[in-house]
């Protein structure tokens, strides 16, 4: 079974760049415009490093997925990343969650509405953010001024389930929330210094038990790159056909299908600053 995948990526990754071989000698003009795309192509079935997950193993909950028709607006995540993701969300149960990168609140939102958990998300204001060395032009795009952050799930927050959070995800002192969390998103910074700072922080932030998460995946080059760097050193899965990536700390507490994922039945815990609380 895995010999006959392997066998099919290889020959649709071998078609994929015959075509952009072709147009970077016919077309120049096309190859620049369609090089992102063959390139997540690639990425999508290659990365040493990072073992493949199909969704389906995944194990499923008789929870509903709840899913607002909102598109897939600018610097949010693809309808079938947010499943992905909101499918482990209703696996793991988490009773804290944290985000690093709010945008607009979308992904929050989701997060919110399909969990009971307390939701801290944290995103740097247009006012506040500094040192943008690296920074592309459409990173420098999704700075959002103030008031503009979290705009989407205000509506949805009359409990005050969600918490945001302002500050530089680099800088930002992460001492109260330290090894208290069951899920962490890494959504934030796409430079690959920072991705690594992220993930830093989201190692620290998670319990016992728990999940990090990566968007952005085989998406953009330097989040590839940074979670191919951690994964030499931490178990992390590419949930198949998604942009998400997937760390699993521990046993779920409650879950008899954990034998259904194919991840070992108890992952090494990641950064030292957990392994005690």
């Amino acid at each position: 079974m895995a010999l006959e995948r392997l066998r099919d990526a290889a020959e649709i990754v071998s078609t994929v760049w015959q075509r952009a071989l072709l147009d970077a000698v016919v077309s120049p003009r096309r190859f620049r415009q369609a090089a992102p795309d063959f390139w997540r192509a690639s990425a999508m079935l290659f990365h040493p490093e990072i073992s493949s997950l199909p969704l389906s193993q995944v194990p499923a909950s008789e929870d509903h997925i709840q899913m607002l028709s909102s598109g897939w607006p600018l610097g949010g995540m693809p309808p079938q990343d947010l499943y992905a993701l909101l499918r482990v969300v209703k696996w793991i149960k988490p009773r804290k969650i944290f985000e690093i990168g709010t945008f607009k609140g979308i992904t929050t939102t989701h997060l919110a509405l399909n969990s009971e958990a307390e939701v801290y998300t944290l995103d740097v204001p247009r006012e506040m953010a500094a040192n943008l060395s690296g920074y592309s032009p459409g990173d420098l795009e999704l700075l959002q001024p103030r008031e503009a952050i979290g705009e989407t799930y205000r509506p949805f927050n009359k409990n005050g389930q969600i918490q945001q959070l302002f500050g530089d995800s680099r800088l930002f002192d992460y001492q109260p929330y330290l090894g208290f969390m069951d899920l962490v998103l890494v959504d934030g910074c796409h430079i690959y210094d920072g991705v690594l700072s992220d993930s830093q922080k989201a190692f620290d932030l998670l319990g016992k038990r728990g999940a990090v998460m990566w968007h952005d995946f085989a998406n953009l080059r330097a989040v590839t790159r940074a979670v191919r760097t951690l994964g030499r050193k931490w178990p992390i899965y590419h949930i198949e056909g998604t942009f998400l990536a997937l760390h699993v700390r521990g046993v779920m507490p409650g879950d008899e299908q954990r034998r259904n994922l194919h991840t070992p039945s108890e992952i090494p815990v990641g950064m030292s600053s957990g392994d005690d609380r």
